[in-house]
């Protein structure tokens, strides 16, 4: 079980931080394709966390997928719609309709079934 912990709802999690440090840092910027944007990029100390958050769970995935059969780990990054959804709503403001909700239930039951799933750990 720790191992699970560790090396899939831990990247996915530093994702989804890191995801929403970003959004927050960009909102309000004027971005686009030019040197200004690059700059802004390479100077903000908050996207630069964003991308090492992202970039540390990727790493962490990586070592996940020696562990564990992928065809169990991958589903499990729609963990990250889940939390990115409800968190767009309670800290972003954002309006998030029903469908999305309902969406939601259908994910976690999904994720309810194929967690139970035989034979998922590659190494003991």
């Amino acid at each position: 079980m720790r191992s699970i912990i560790f090396y899939i709802v831990m990247p996915i999690l530093m994702s989804v931080c890191g995801e929403f440090i970003l959004k927050f840092s960009v909102s309000g910027e004027p971005l686009g394709l030019n040197l200004d944007t690059l700059l802004f990029i390479l100077a903000s100390p908050t996207v630069i966390l964003g991308v090492l958050l992202i970039a540390c769970s990727a790493a962490l995935w990586i070592m996940g997928m020696s562990q564990f059969q992928l065809s169990f780990m991958y589903p499990f990054l729609s963990l990250s719609y889940v939390i990115i959804i409800v968190g767009s709503e309670f800290l972003l403001n954002e309006q998030v309709s029903l469908n999305r909700y309902v969406s939601i239930l259908f994910i976690v039951i999904g994720l309810v079934i194929i967690s139970r799933s035989q034979n998922v750990k590659i190494k003991e």
